[in-house]
């Protein structure tokens, strides 16, 4: 999957109070994360949520968009967002299990998506696939990190960065 196109879809996802549809060409122009929690109301995806929110201008200033995504219902975000009430990006419902169908992170034994993290790029290419126990919790600074580090090379063609690689590091250059 990693350096393909995203697979079409069509979903309803809810923010700012509202309900939309949104399609993966709505994704174009911009970095895009998907972020896929396995369900709502659980333990550690309150504390992941709450580092998005809080780094939500992180985001922005590296002109990404951030979705959070599980195979709950649009209603269930809903009321998830509304309780929790710090969450200022997108949730797309999963219902149909057409997006985690589409990045393989389906768990075939429940019915929900793995904890994954999928990196898309402007034009709609997965950059970046992380996918982790769904008992540990990811750094969204990380995340933040290899956006910034991915926007760098797509820009900055036959450069490469290392793990500890920053905008003061001189960049790699290749042949």
């Amino acid at each position: 999957m990693l350096n393909t196109r995203i697979k079409p879809f069509k979903n309803i996802s809810y923010y700012k109070k509202k309900f939309y549809e949104l399609k993966e060409k709505d994704l174009k122009n911009k970095w895009n994360v998907f972020f896929f929690f396995p369900y709502s109301f659980s333990f550690i995806c309150p504390i992941e949520l709450k580092d998005i929110s809080k780094n939500i201008n992180e985001f922005k200033i590296n002109n990404t968009n951030i979705y959070a995504i599980s195979t709950d219902s649009h209603y269930t975000h809903k009321k998830w967002i509304d309780e929790l009430k710090f969450i200022n990006f997108p949730f797309i419902s999963d219902f149909n299990h057409n997006i985690s169908k589409n990045f393989n992170i389906l768990n075939k034994k429940d019915g929900n998506s793995l904890r994954a993290t999928i990196i898309i790029d402007p034009n709609l290419i997965i950059r970046s696939i992380e996918i982790i126990d769904i008992n540990i919790g990811r750094s969204i600074i990380e995340i933040i990190k290899k956006i910034k580090m991915l926007n760098f090379i797509n820009t900055n063609e036959n450069t490469l960065c290392s793990y500890d690689w920053n905008y003061n590091n001189i960049p790699i250059k290749i042949n």
